[in-house]
């Protein structure tokens, strides 16, 4: 019985110094934690970038921001392009359209149709 009794005082000493352990590394954790961060700890939150403005390709209609398109004054007209193939098409279509005395045909003809 004695030998019973003396497993029973282990097993309950057990918990009883484990129990103990957790608690003290909680307090730990928590104490460190807390300095760390300077109180409560606050979720992050990224920066959303702002939303850029996107221009249509007058030749194939694709949209492009501004930073990295190809751009062509015409008149107060800005008009951007997404590569110097669609550019130059636009450009070369203007300039055989100008031939021409029609001004529906000569759009026809820049904008690629």
């Amino acid at each position: 019985m004695k030998l019973l009794g003396r497993i029973f005082r282990y097993i309950f000493w057990f918990f009883v110094t484990a129990g103990i352990a957790w608690v003290m590394k909680k307090a730990v954790d928590s104490a460190t934690r807390s300095r760390v961060s300077g109180g409560r700890e606050r979720p992050r939150v990224e920066p959303q970038p702002a939303a850029k403005a996107l221009f249509r390709d007058p030749v194939c209609g694709t949209y492009v921001a501004e930073d990295i398109s190809y751009f062509f004054q015409q008149g107060k007209e800005t008009l951007h392009f997404c590569s110097r193939d669609c550019m130059d098409h636009y450009q070369r279509d203007l300039n055989r359209a100008a031939g021409h005395d029609n001004d529906r045909e000569a759009k026809r003809l820049a904008a690629g149709v």
